[in-house]
């Protein structure tokens, strides 16, 4: 097997292989399992990797959690950014050399799910969809989506946080943006959301469903 490409690690928090794989992506300050009950209540039947960024956040010498991104949520650091997106992208690719062929369903929480959007642009082609839970698009310096052409590619924004930043992407705008670069994006409002009322599985499965039928 290829070295890998990545420096990004991963936990796997469900073995079965009877449905879609699912990849989570944690919020700042969180590690990779904090959110792995995300990806098994999207797929229970299915592969479930709970990815985990490397940049540590620190309380002294102790690691507190891991961040995608430094700098402000709506306007992040171009560097951090760019690296972790890379890395995101780079470990899509080593799916494909352990022999994972099929394009997973990306769900990300908070800067995870803004990560998720930025990874459905950057990459539509290794992706089957994209749920960003608390997310939306921020202004990143010298990073202009969308890279590819989206081909209808599925995105859920689940509880879309909303922003006064006329140049952050946000709630419905970034809804209608996306379907204008060609995404079949909607959203969803669930007070109190958790994984289980979230349904992940059966939006996951009417869309798997939209892929076999067209």
């Amino acid at each position: 097997m290829p070295r890998p490409l990545s420096q990004l690690i991963y936990a796997i928090a469900n073995e079965a292989s009877n449905g879609p794989a699912v990849i989570t992506m944690h919020d700042s300050n969180q590690f990779g399992p904090d959110v792995s009950e995300w990806g098994v209540a999207a797929s229970p039947h299915g592969r479930v990797l709970a990815l985990e960024s490397y940049k540590g956040v620190f309380v002294g010498h102790n690691i507190t959690g891991y961040t995608w991104f430094l700098g402000p949520d709506t306007a992040p650091s171009p560097i951090y950014f760019g690296d972790s997106l890379g890395e995101i992208e780079r470990f899509l690719w080593d799916e494909v050399d352990r022999g994972n062929t099929d394009a997973p369903w990306i769900v990300g929480i908070g800067q995870g799910g803004i990560m998720a959007i930025a990874t459905g642009l950057a990459v539509p082609e290794r992706v089957s969809g994209i749920i960003a839970i608390d997310a939306f698009l921020p202004v990143v310096g010298g990073w202009e989506p969308p890279l590819a052409p989206l081909n209808g590619l599925p995105m859920l924004l689940l509880n879309p946080i909303l922003h006064n930043n006329p140049h952050v992407l946000a709630g419905e705008q970034l809804r209608d943006q996306l379907n204008n670069w060609g995404a079949t994006a909607e959203i969803t409002q669930i007070p109190e959301v958790t994984p289980k009322t979230a349904n992940l599985e059966a939006w996951i499965t009417r869309h798997a469903k939209r892929f076999l039928t067209t």
